[in-house]
């Protein structure tokens, strides 16, 4: 996902890096702080942050009576490398520009103390196309898997603490500065029930696992805190009032419920491999509505099959590729595809809310237009 220009990517990431040199500085664990330096830096799209940037933008030019004149911040924002506005950006009456990237940064910090716990839990090795957090920190002590885990676990602690004093230390207005904390709270706190989730229904059997309680964690564990909570950041600090706040939230929601599954088509669309949802003991939509589709005697096949891969070892990839193939054949997909058509039309009329000012309503449509066209693709 690309909201914004290269020029404007590299901004983040330097600020991203300062921040990390401020924050993550202590002595005697500097090989610890360059360890999650690196990790933190490499890779990765910049959503948070760049929906953050996005979602200010573009509330401050719906704002009537701003002007527009030349930008002491130097952003150009972007979508689908095309120019949202010709006009320069406004000059922002709330916050600076620092405390703007400050704030969006702390939702990269907190989706990196995200990646490192959610690793540990599903034992992965690889995190974007590099070594794990953990596997990483191991190699400080003869590459200790134990002492890798413990380790992660606390850099994982260190940055969400770091996202919190991002906040914490913000130059804005009490009322903005208290909505955020408020915002960053609530999401923090539902995006660990919905861990919680994932982790508890890996458990229950598959006869048991409801669709309900699935879109639940997919609102909680990902659309929360990788649209809902970035995007209220920037209109909050824009000044949005309520109605308009609440219209963005239903419009953020509906579009991290598509994202997450289309998420899931696309580890279906490739071969299994180690940390693919079905290897990983994952229960999806997907899965979930397929296995409700089959016959009883077909359904018994499949809940057996899924029980063997528990135990499958060395030929787990093989019979996950089975399920796989199968998934697809019965029309998982496309069933998949009709729900996430019916979520992006629930943001498409949060969008054309009558308590979202123009140009704001417009931006936002034109965001899920190019989002349809880059990103909600067949697979």
């Amino acid at each position: 996902m690309k909201l914004v220009s290269e020029d404007n990517l590299k901004q983040i990431d330097t600020h991203l890096a300062k921040v990390l040199d401020r924050l993550l500085a202590a002595d005697g664990l500097s090989a610890m702080n360059s360890v999650i330096r690196a990790y933190v830096l490499a890779g990765g799209k910049r959503v948070r942050p760049q929906l953050a940037l996005w979602t200010w933008l573009q509330c401050e030019a719906s704002t009537p009576g701003i002007e527009t004149p030349p930008s002491p911040s130097g952003f150009s924002f972007t979508v689908a490398d095309r120019p949202l506005t010709d006009q320069p950006l406004p000059t922002p009456p709330g916050p600076n520009p620092q405390s703007l990237l400050d704030a969006a940064c702390a939702w990269e910090l907190f989706h990196a103390f995200l990646l490192a716990h959610d690793d540990i839990i599903d034992s992965a090795e690889t995190r974007r196309e590099q070594a794990a957090l953990h596997r990483q920190l191991s190699s400080l002590d003869h590459d200790s898997p134990k002492f890798g885990s413990d380790l992660a676990i606390v850099a994982g602690d260190l940055m969400f603490s770091a996202a919190m004093r991002l906040l914490h230390e913000l130059d804005v207005q009490p009322g903005p500065y208290r909505s955020l904390l408020q915002l960053f709270s609530r999401v923090a706190t539902i995006t660990g029930f919905g861990q919680a989730i994932d982790i508890c229904q890996s458990q229950v059997p598959i006869e048991d696992v409801c669709e309900e309680t699935l879109l639940r964690e997919y609102h909680w564990k990902t659309a929360a805190y990788t649209f809902e909570g970035p995007m209220l950041t920037g209109a909050i600090l824009a000044g949005a009032d309520l109605p308009t706040q609440l219209a963005i939230s239903s419009f953020a929601l509906a579009l991290g419920q598509a994202y997450q599954m289309q998420n899931d088509l696309i580890d279906l669309s490739a071969e299994a491999h180690e940390g693919c949802d079905l290897v990983q003991g994952k229960r999806t939509i997907t899965l979930i509505t397929a296995r409700s589709q089959l016959a009883p005697a077909r359904r018994a096949e499949f809940d057996r099959k899924l029980d063997a891969l528990r135990t499958a070892n060395g030929h787990s990839l093989q019979l996950a590729d089975e399920i796989r193939r199968e998934l697809l054949d019965n029309g998982a997909a496309r069933r998949t595809a009709e729900r996430i058509d019916r979520f992006l039309t629930s943001a498409r009329s949060a969008a054309m809310d009558s308590a979202i000012p123009q140009p704001l309503g417009g931006a936002m449509q034109q965001l899920l237009h190019s989002l349809q066209r880059q990103y909600f693709v067949a697979v």
